[in-house]
Parts: structure tokens; sequence; C-alpha cells
């Protein structure tokens, strides 16, 4: 058996197993170890490693793409000489992300202009690196769109889409749960 037809079967095999990076960077992976002849596991850690990198950032990719953010600044972006009154200890503590993993919300308050829309994408463009999933929408549209799924009779579809994929059912402002939200008169959202 020659050295290329293993090569082309390792590269056919990964390509097969939907392992594209690493059978892109199997030729220069094999030349490297020719000449510095790694211990196979070594080897194979690298070459996934590849594969892993590449998997991580397609993934990423689609998430900012589905979250529909209307720019792409990170939080380092954000101009904090411009709003001076801005707690900036506050803007670091949210950064953290804490609030995602506690269930928390964050709510940002203030008259229009003054960087609101570019600190919430700031941060949930940061929660999206990290590996959660994000949606931007206005509070109109969501009003709007719940509306009219409660009129059409699609409330818990509605609800379980804002709630994001892998939840069985949407977590409701307690608010709402006590029976002081409801999506339209004569309909009751489900508890």
């Amino acid at each position: 058996m020659s050295k290329d037809s293993s090569y082309q079967r390792v590269r056919s095999h990964l390509s097969y197993l939907g392992l594209g990076a690493a059978s892109e960077r199997l030729a220069p992976a094999l030349e490297a170890a020719e000449q510095k002849k790694p211990a196979y596991a070594e080897f194979l850690d690298r070459l996934l490693g590849a594969e892993v990198e590449a998997t991580e950032q397609r993934r990423l990719e689609r998430r900012l793409r589905l979250a529909g953010f209307p720019h792409q600044k990170a939080l380092e972006q954000f101009d904090f000489s411009a709003q001076p009154g801005l707690d900036r200890k506050l803007v670091d503590e949210l950064a953290t992300l804490r609030f995602v993993s506690e269930h928390s919300n964050v709510l940002l308050i203030g008259p229009p202009g003054i960087g609101k829309t570019m600190l919430a994408v700031a941060l949930a463009r940061k929660a999206v690196e990290a590996g959660y999933r994000g949606y931007y929408t206005t509070a109109a549209d969501l009003v709007a769109r719940t509306s009219k799924a409660a009129a059409e009779g699609r409330w818990q579809a509605t609800m379980r889409f804002w709630a994001g994929p892998g939840r069985r059912r949407a977590r409701l402002p307690a608010a709402a749960r006590r029976g002081r939200l409801a999506p339209l008169p004569g309909r009751q959202p489900p508890l």
C-alpha cells in the first residue's frame, strides 16, 4: 500500500466524517510530523484541534448571524467619555455575564441617543461569543409579534421561540404568572 493511497484514503475519511478543516490541514500536518516526529496522540491532538477550532468559529458566526444584531460593535468600542454618568464598574460587572448564568434581567433606561442599544448589543454579543444564543428585537416588534401570535392561536409557540431552543416552555415574567399580564383579553398565557 503506497503512502499516496493511504493519504487519499485518510483525506476521504475525514471529508466523509465532515471534518473538512482536518482534511485541509492534513498535508501540512503530515509534513510537520515527518520533521518533528511527535507522538501519535500529539499529532492527532493538533489535527483534531484545528477541526474543533474551525467548528467553534462556524458556530459563533451562525449564532451572530441568527442574533440579528443591528451592528457588530464590541463592548470595548463603547465610548464611556461620551456618557460620564455611566457607572463603568457596573458595565464591567455586566460584562462578566454573571446575570446570564443567574437568569437575571438587565434593563437599560434613558433618553434617546445615549447608547442604550449599543451597550445592550455589545453585552449580548459578548454573551454570544461566550457560547450563549442571543436575539435582537425592539420592544415594538416584540409586542406586535406576540400579540399577532396570540390572536392567531400561536401564543405557546411564540413563547417557545422567545425562550430559545432547549427549553420546553417559556418562563413568563412573574406578572404574567400572577395573571397581571395576558396576551389579549379572553386568552390566558400558558402557566
